[in-house]
């Protein structure tokens, strides 16, 4: 790679990081999502990992591009920065079950059936969280490690929230079209609120961690957690209005109190 070349890495960092992210992502879910409508060939589990693994894969690439092989080993580090208060390890691993109550009890006040939540394996879901936090930390290496440090040194937090909570969405565009995957079945405009208002609580979690990825990428994964329990219930699609509207109304809340340069 000529020196032009590294110069572009160096002053479009997030720019060439995003696009990275979206096309090894999408390489791998596009196919899925045609194999699912028999407009593709073969599907496997390679190509889902690939697709999961596309933000840190492009993080990698650039930060290689940018300083070379101590590049990487700085992006991975803040994944054993697990040292806080108790009250953030509560918020990591058990906020999601408190949104889940509150959204499932405020749905009930309003006559949608979600008792065969209660009926769910829960003692199988430390197993799930484990597979889950497997999948889903390449996302928080790439998007917080990443992005979220680069994106403060311009903007304020509500201001990133917006643009990484758009993007996130967008990303996840394959998973939309796919009819094999849970996502296809929920409005795409609702999609765009939850990504918003999620990356507002993992703003507010990444900045009072000290920029820990460990945090971030338990609170990651016990939403997907909760969600494949909330599916494996046959509520997901049904409680996911109330789950999104409890989301943003934290999130609104943090943005209140706050404000919106840095969620602290």
């Amino acid at each position: 790679m000529t020196n032009e070349r590294y110069g572009v890495f160096r002053r479009y960092p997030v720019a060439i990081f995003y696009l990275l992210a979206f096309a090894i992502t999408w390489l791998g879910w596009a196919p899925q999502a045609l194999h699912a409508r028999g407009a593709f060939p073969f599907d496997s589990p390679l190509l889902g990992v690939l697709g999961g693994a596309g933000p840190t894969l492009a993080a990698v690439l650039v930060l290689l591009a940018i300083k070379g092989k101590d590049g990487p080993r700085e992006l991975f580090a803040p994944l054993a920065w697990w040292k806080s208060s108790w009250g953030w390890w509560v918020v990591a691993f058990l906020g999601w079950f408190a949104i889940a109550a509150v959204a499932l009890g405020v749905g009930a006040l309003f006559g949608q059936p979600f008792g065969a939540a209660l009926r769910f394996n829960w003692p199988a879901l430390p197993a799930i969280f484990v597979t889950m936090l497997l999948s889903n930390v390449w996302e928080e290496i790439g998007w917080r490690g990443f992005a979220l440090p680069r994106l403060q040194e311009r903007h304020g937090d509500l201001t990133i929230a917006c643009i990484m909570g758009l993007l996130w969405s967008l990303w996840h565009l394959p998973l939309y079209l796919n009819p094999a995957s849970p996502m296809s079945e929920l409005p795409w405009l609702g999609d765009v609120v939850f990504s918003i208002a999620l990356t507002v609580l993992y703003t507010w979690l990444y900045n009072n961690t000290r920029g820990s990825l460990f945090f971030v990428s338990i609170f990651h994964a016990m939403s997907n957690t909760v969600a494949f329990a909330l599916a494996e219930s046959g509520v997901f699609v049904s409680s996911y209005g109330y789950v999104v509207g409890v989301t943003a109304a934290l999130a609104l809340a943090v943005v209140l109190l706050r404000g919106p340069r840095r969620f602290e």
